[in-house]
């Protein structure tokens, strides 16, 4: 059974996904929680804190998602098409913080700081990608690092803003993998 702590982050996440960090309050996310307002004060100093919370958690177990990928043992174009398949695993696991995190990013400071965050870590893990990809020769060696691992970030995390609001279209991370072959592998 989890904590009182981890219920109300729980219900939270659920309510800012659903009705946006201003259409939610205390006496909601408390009363989805079974807790009175007082209590959610006893973990959280306010609703913001309880929002950046769940922003931190998530970008933690994104940036342990980047991690694994940069231990494994692979052709850098091999990792390549593994962060494109993990992260979009990832996304879908996570739909609801997805959600939550590009529902406030225009408004919310840390929403935007945490976009920022991933954006930045998955172009750094991208750029590892297409540096070892390089060196074992798996990728071509005539390319701009930064140029294609900024754009390769910006197609993936567009891919999966794409899967969270228009859930019925195709997959296409498959189609991603195909497009990063035929532009990079040497």
């Amino acid at each position: 059974m989890p904590s009182s702590k981890d219920n109300i982050l729980e219900n939270a996440r659920r309510l800012f996904a659903d009705h946006g960090f201003k259409g939610t309050t205390i006496a909601q996310i408390a009363k989805t929680s079974n807790v009175t307002d007082a209590a959610i004060y006893r973990h959280y100093r306010s609703k913001q804190d309880v929002f950046d919370t769940i922003i931190a958690k998530f970008i933690e177990r994104h940036s342990i998602l980047l991690g694994r990928i940069h231990e494994r043992q692979k052709s850098g174009y091999c990792l390549l098409e593994t962060l494109v398949m993990d992260h979009c695993s990832f996304v879908q696991e996570n739909m609801t913080d997805m959600r939550v995190i590009f529902s406030t990013y225009t408004t919310i400071p840390s929403a935007r700081a945490a976009i920022d965050r991933m954006h930045d870590n998955v172009v750094a893990t991208v750029m590892a990608c297409l540096e070892r990809g390089i060196s074992d020769g798996s990728v071509r060696d005539d390319i701009d690092k930064h140029e294609t691992a900024t754009i390769i970030a910006i197609l993936l995390m567009g891919l999966n803003r794409r899967r969270i609001y228009s859930p019925d279209s195709p997959e296409l991370a498959r189609g991603v993998v195909a497009f990063c072959q035929r532009s990079l592998r040497s």
